[in-house]
């Protein structure tokens, strides 16, 4: 082996290649931190140092170690863990290449993170992005910094988001480029390139997993390729989507009197709408545009349910109609 320090310790000389994680990026560790590594007992730091260069591997998981690097299920004792803290916030937030080390450990990324990236001068994070996305071939650690982009950097990293769909599908997952192409590129572009990588999905249950990416651009225009592009089975997903494209009343309707499958669609974009029930739409918000009265939204369910009173609908209804505050303009 290359004379290469320890990517765990950065301080002894690596003696080991360990491929358990990932073939095509192995650890490179000294003895003892493979032995710590093995044993779900690396000191905080040594934590720290593995996960900046190589993600959120399975050796390195929130099962076996904290947001700050305690281990927790080691074999073993931990050797002198308060000696190696891991860097917080306040000590990285003034350099790009510090504050990419500190963000890429964190297993999700704050408010005050995004803040600290916000104040740093544009040139410096772009320089720091594109730099270390080409060091590394890791889908993790490439995924969040497509994140960090998509959060702070805007138009100004356009060019970067276009070299990143280079990499795509091979080395860059279609969830993290469209959030970072929804922020970064013209509408044009960013939809028509996911659009594209949808398309090009041979696998009908692989598209609909992915199909949510979509929603980052919060448009319409979802809506209008969900009713070229939809196929059964009619999956609460594809309510979900919905629900983040800005769907209005009139659409609803449309898709309730067309039958299915569009109208289990505005169902489930109803419910969606209602309870917000993942994270995404959480994060993203779900509206219903231009709502109806209470009365008209009654009406129109009641006549559809009589249409069509299977139990997944008939118990969707009574549960918008039970909880109609987000979806009707006199609550």
């Amino acid at each position: 082996m290359n004379m290469t320090l320890c990517e765990a310790c950065e301080v002894e000389l690596a003696s080991v290649v360990e491929p358990c994680d990932d073939q095509q990026t192995p650890y490179r560790l000294c003895s003892s931190c493979h032995s710590r590594l093995q044993a779900r007992a690396l000191r905080p730091l040594e934590w720290y140092n593995l996960v900046k260069r190589h993600g959120h591997q399975f050796l390195l998981h929130d099962d076996f170690y904290t947001d700050d690097g305690m281990a927790d299920q080691p074999i073993g004792d931990v050797v002198e863990p308060e000696r190696f803290p891991v860097p917080i916030l306040s000590d990285v937030s003034g350099d790009p290449d510090a504050l990419l080390d500190y963000s890429l450990t964190r297993w999700s990324l704050d408010e005050e993170t995004f803040i600290a990236w916000s104040q740093l001068p544009i040139s410096g994070v772009l320089s720091t992005l594109t730099t270390r996305f080409a060091e590394t071939i890791n889908e993790g650690v490439r995924s969040k910094i497509l994140k960090i982009c998509a959060s702070c950097a805007g138009e100004a990293a356009a060019d970067f988001v276009t070299y990143a769909w280079g990499d795509y599908p091979e080395h860059c997952d279609l969830m993290s480029l469209a959030e970072a192409s929804a922020s970064c590129l013209s509408f044009e572009d960013g939809f028509g390139r996911v659009l594209q990588a949808l398309a090009a999905m041979p696998d009908e249950q692989a598209k609909r997993d992915a199909m949510l990416c979509l929603g980052y651009f919060s448009s319409p225009r979802t809506l209008d390729w969900i009713e070229r592009c939809i196929y059964f089975p009619i999956t609460e997903s594809w309510g979900y989507l919905a629900a983040s494209s800005v769907i209005d009343w009139k659409r609803i309707k449309d898709w309730l009197a067309a039958g299915r499958p569009l109208s289990l669609v505005a169902i489930d974009a109803l419910c969606a709408i209602q309870r917000m029930p993942t994270p995404f739409l959480k994060k993203r918000g779900a509206t219903l545009s231009s709502p109806p009265t209470f009365e008209e939204l009654k009406q129109v369910l009641e006549v559809y349910v009589k249409q069509d009173s299977v139990p997944r609908v008939s118990q969707r209804v009574v549960a918008i109609l039970a909880n109609p505050s987000r979806i009707t303009r006199d609550g």
